[in-house]
């Protein structure tokens, strides 16, 4: 595995470097700045932090496979509160690690040593990313083995194995396992060095299965060669413009063997890599790059949306952070929420208003915003405006945003002639305000303060008796609030105007103006005027909030909404890792990832009813789906069995009501590691609105003694499944992946409209 290791991350003085160590100075504020001594891992794997307090030393670690972004010089916002404090930019840079709330940020002694460190992390961060799928699993199985070296010797006892192996829920006979580990034991020491471990992991991890598949493409004397591997794709995996040249590409890049390689034979375990890799993935290849039609307007499309993008917790007490916003635009998202107010010292500040929640600097956040706006994605950037301040505050609100962002700030129609909302591709790169605009005047002048606030204070912390220490900090909301020309000019296509009924917004109204509604309201809606609802939302942009009442940070179910065509249909509480954030980040993964997802067809002409749609649809798909089989299933998080889980599998679909279903595989008692369903019969869907669909895969564990545990799961678009034998990569509720959790499947849709894009 070293060895494979330093073929991978080629930077020797860096490196090696690196493993010495360096000390830097750690940063958390203007006042706490602590001294730390770093080093990289042989294996060039983790960082060792080490520092001593209280007379002790002690260290921490930082896995390199966490770590999510390299910030170098000020581009962290705790650098900006320094203020004469700040140290050289040049010595200066922040890991954004996952799982951490804040990066960490760290002070070179030198800006040679803050160079070298930078290129080293960027350069083993981008290696691990795109480590090819055999690197992938032999990195995990590394991972197996350091865990199960307690005495780090770089050897495992029998003991020691057979310990990892109940961690990985493997189940078998002693006999089995005591023989695979004799034949693996090359030394003969009744130890197992790496190389005869990985021997080992490769035995137990055998795939009955896919050879079976395998076997079935080979030629007569058991070789899989390119023309038999085109087949292959072209049969099963519905690939018809296959040819026997691509075949032979796949070959090259997935045969581990260098002899077969060199023949054009590709083995069981080329086979096995190629399935695993993102050629076999059940998400739908197309989708992983921008392929819709982006020049529609604004209102034919689903945005990606957050609400209090500020807050890291909850809605009354929680955390501010500049760093929620920078995450959530590197997620996708399209439409953050700015609630201003004013600051003390003239300056505009960002809190969730009549709470507790911590308070930061305006300037700051649209600085993030500039940052990082168009790193993820090309396509516009609302910001949704939540206006509580004085007009001098407000004019400085418009100031810091016409400075800071430059010419990204759209300041003027792109076409004035034009009667219709603009497309993503016209505003590519550019940055829309949301909020109140008034009238032709050059005055400033009083409009409604309609926004979230209200349902704080009506629906919210007055009514929550846990809260009672919060009440006193609540002051009643003005009906009224003066709005600045300076701030009103800058809103262009997303004026907001409350939302009365839809004859008055069809006639008092034009494409230009956006409401806000809570999801009781719209609810309501749906229920009541589907059709009036979805033929609103084809030229009309509309954004959904939750409730005041879930200040635990909850989300709602977005279904529903974008049944009826919603576009900001989930203000989501990004902060919140929940099944609604989960189908959330199912739908726009589509597209690739770039935040904005056409509507389907039904949802752009005449009147759509989702709660109406019968079994009688032309769009009507139906489907057959076998679960195979399951590998390296983790324990649950939650649970608290010890022993080996027993693993069934749940298939559903959501969508239109017509269409929510779901079946259930059989269970397969102590094996989490390769459990088999292949005697399980097929399932059957028929979806009457794929267009709406979305299909969840949910890996449980039986609990004879209380509920059932989720293990693993996995969520896309029913149009966006490709068919074949597929591999479904599994995560947890927050779609974090679980690697190297994996499920095994056969699809067979018959797809009424082509593409799958509705």
């Amino acid at each position: 595995y070293l060895s494979y290791q330093q073929q991978q991350f080629t930077n020797g003085r860096s490196l090696s470097a690196m493993e010495e160590g360096a000390f830097f100075i750690k940063v958390k504020s203007a006042h706490w700045r602590k001294t730390r001594h770093i080093e990289l891992s042989r294996d060039h794997l983790n960082l060792h932090i080490s520092h001593q307090s209280c007379g002790k030393s002690s260290f921490s670690i930082v896995d390199i496979k966490k770590i999510n972004e390299i910030r170098i010089g000020y581009q962290s916002p705790i650098w900006e509160r320094l203020g004469h404090h700040l140290p050289d930019a040049e010595q200066c840079f922040s890991l954004v690690i996952d799982g951490r709330e804040q990066p960490l940020n760290l002070v070179s002694m030198t800006k040679e040593s803050a160079e070298l460190w930078t290129r080293g992390l960027q350069h083993l961060s981008a290696n691990l990313e795109n480590l090819d799928i055999k690197g992938k699993r032999l990195l995990w199985v590394w991972d197996c083995f350091k865990t199960a070296d307690k005495d780090q010797s770089g050897k495992l006892s029998y003991k020691e194995v057979k310990k990892l192996l109940d961690k990985l829920n493997f189940q078998a006979t002693s006999d089995y396992i005591d023989r695979v580990l004799k034949d693996t034991d090359i030394s003969g020491d009744n130890l197992l060095s790496f190389d005869e471990f990985s021997d080992f992991f490769k035995k137990i991890s055998w795939r009955p299965e896919v050879e079976r598949l395998y076997k079935t493409y080979c030629d007569a004397d058991l070789k899989l060669q390119p023309k038999e591997l085109a087949r292959f794709l072209r049969e099963d995996q519905g690939l018809n413009d296959v040819t026997e040249e691509t075949a032979m590409s796949l070959v090259k890049s997935f045969e581990p063997d260098e002899n077969l390689r060199s023949t054009h034979v590709m083995s069981i375990y080329g086979f096995m890599y190629f399935l695993l890799s993102p050629h076999c993935d059940v998400f739908n290849a197309k989708e992983r790059k921008v392929h819709m039609d982006m020049t529609r307007p604004l209102s034919h499309y689903y945005i990606a949306s957050s609400h209090n993008t500020y807050l890291a917790d909850d809605q009354l007490i929680g955390k501010s952070s500049v760093e929620c916003y920078i995450r959530a635009l590197e997620r996708g998202c399209r439409c953050v929420e700015l609630d201003c107010w004013d600051g003390e010292d003239g300056q505009p500040i960002i809190y969730h208003g009549y709470t507790l929640t911590s308070k930061i600097a305006f300037a700051d956040v649209v600085e993030a915003i500039r940052d990082y706006a168009f790193k993820t994605s090309d396509y516009p950037v609302i910001l949704s405006i939540e206006n509580h301040c004085s007009v001098p505050q407000q004019k400085k609100m418009a100031l810091i945003m016409k400075e800071t962002l430059g010419d990204m700030l759209l300041q003027n129609p792109v076409d004035p002639s034009s009667h219709m909302l603009p497309s993503p591709e016209a505003l590519k790169g550019r940055i829309l305000v949301k909020g109140k605009r008034l009238k032709e005047t050059n005055e400033d002048e009083e409009v409604s303060d309609e926004d979230e606030a209200a349902d704080v204070e009506e629906n919210g912390v007055k009514k929550n008796p846990s809260k009672t220490n919060l009440c006193k900090k609540i002051k009643k909301k003005p009906k009224k609030i003066k709005l600045s020309k300076e701030l009103s000019d800058l809103v262009i296509y997303a004026q907001s105007r409350h939302f009365h009924n839809f004859p008055d917004a069809k006639h008092n109204s034009d494409f230009r103006h956006i409401s806000s509604l809570n999801e009781d309201k719209a609810m309501n809606l749906y229920n009541s005027q589907a059709e009036e609802f979805s033929e609103h939302n084809q030229w009309q942009l509309v954004r959904i909030y939750p409730k005041g009442t879930r200040t635990n940070s909850s989300n709602y179910d977005p279904l529903a909404l974008w049944n009826v065509g919603c576009q900001i249909a989930v203000a989501l509480n990004y902060q919140t890792e929940d099944r609604e954030t989960h189908i959330n980040d199912a739908l726009f993964r589509r597209n690739g990832g770039c935040g904005y997802v056409i509507k389907p067809d039904c949802l752009l002409t005449g009147k759509f009813n989702p709660s109406t749609v019968t079994n009688k649809s032309p769009f009507a798909q139906p489907s057959r789906l076998q679960v195979i089989s399951a590998q390296q299933l983790p324990k649950p998080i939650t649970s608290k069995k010890s022993d080996v889980i027993d693993p069934y599998v749940i298939v559903s679909v959501t969508g239109c009501d017509v269409d929510k279903q779901s079946k259930t595989t059989s269970v397969v008692d102590d094996n989490g590691f390769n459990p088999t369903w292949e005697n399980d019969l097929v399932i059957t869907f028929d979806v009457i609105v794929p267009q709406l669909a979305f299909i969840t895969f949910d890996v449980m564990d039986k609990d004879s003694m209380g509920d059932d545990d989720l293990v693993g799961t996995y969520t896309l678009p029913y149009n966006s499944i490709a068919n074949g034998y597929r591999h479904v990569h599994l995560g947890s509720i927050g779609s974090k992946p679980l690697l190297p959790s994996t499920l095994f499947i056969n699809v067979k849709i018959q797809y009424a409209v082509e593409g799958g894009t509705g």
